[in-house]
C-alpha cells in the first residue's frame, strides 16, 4: 500500500513494466534519509551488541564456573576440616597455578603433497547448538598452595591432621600448606 503511494508508476502497483522513475526513488530517500540512516546504524550496533554479548557469555562461563568451582572446593574443605578433632570452625583459602582447561573434540584431515609435506586442517566437533563445542576433557585447576586458620591452629597435632588430609586430598607438598591459629573474639 505505501509502496504503491510512493511508486505509483511501478509495475507493482499498475500491472504495466515500466520502469522505477529515478527522481521519485531521489525523493524517497532524501525524504527519509535520517530514518533510514538511523535504522542502519541501529542495526548495525544490535549486531555489535548480541555479537559481543555472546562472547561474553563464553567468558564469563569459564570464570564463572571456576569461581563455582573454588567455591565448592572450598566449602567442602572448611566443611570437612571443621569435622575433625580438635580443629574447630575454620577459614580455607586456596590459590591456583592455573584456571584450568576444557579440551575440545576436533577433526583432523591430512593431505600430502608430491614432495612429501603434509598439510593440515583441524575442525571442532560442534553440538546442535552450533555454538558449543564437544568436551572430551576438563582438567580443573591445579592447588598451588592453601592457608588454613583454625581454632586449633596452635596444636601440633592438628597442624598434622590437617596438613596430611589436605596434602592427600589436593595432591600437593606439605610445605603449599599453612595451618595458623584463629583469633577468638570475645
Amino acid at each position: 500500500m505505501i509502496f504503491d503511494r510512493l511508486f505509483p508508476s511501478t509495475a507493482l502497483s499498475c500491472g504495466r513494466k515500466k520502469g522505477v522513475d529515478p527522481l521519485k526513488i531521489s525523493l524517497f530517500f532524501r525524504k527519509y534519509k535520517t530514518l533510514i540512516v538511523v535504522l542502519l546504524l541501529s542495526l548495525i550496533s544490535l549486531v555489535f551488541l548480541f555479537s559481543s554479548a555472546e562472547e561474553n557469555d563464553k567468558k564469563g562461563g569459564d570464570v564463572a564456573d571456576f569461581y563455582e568451582y573454588t567455591a565448592l572446593l572450598r566449602s567442602e574443605l572448611e566443611e570437612t576440616l571443621s569435622s575433625l578433632a580438635g580443629v574447630g570452625k575454620c577459614t580455607v583459602f586456596l590459590t591456583f597455578s592455573d584456571s584450568g582447561e576444557t579440551v575440545y573434540a576436533y577433526d583432523e584431515d591430512y593431505s600430502f603433497s608430491e614432495d612429501g609435506r603434509s598439510s593440515g586442517n583441524r575442525k571442532y566437533v560442534l553440538l546442535s547448538s552450533r555454538t558449543d563445542g564437544l568436551v572430551l576433557k576438563i582438567y580443573v585447576p591445579s592447588v598451588a598452595g592453601v592457608a588454613v586458620i583454625c581454632e586449633g591452629g596452635d596444636s601440633a597435632r592438628v597442624k598434622s591432621d590437617v596438613t596430611e588430609i589436605l596434602s592427600g586430598t589436593l595432591g600437593i607438598s606439605a610445605d603449599r600448606i599453612s595451618v595458623k591459629k584463629r583469633n577468638v573474639r570475645e
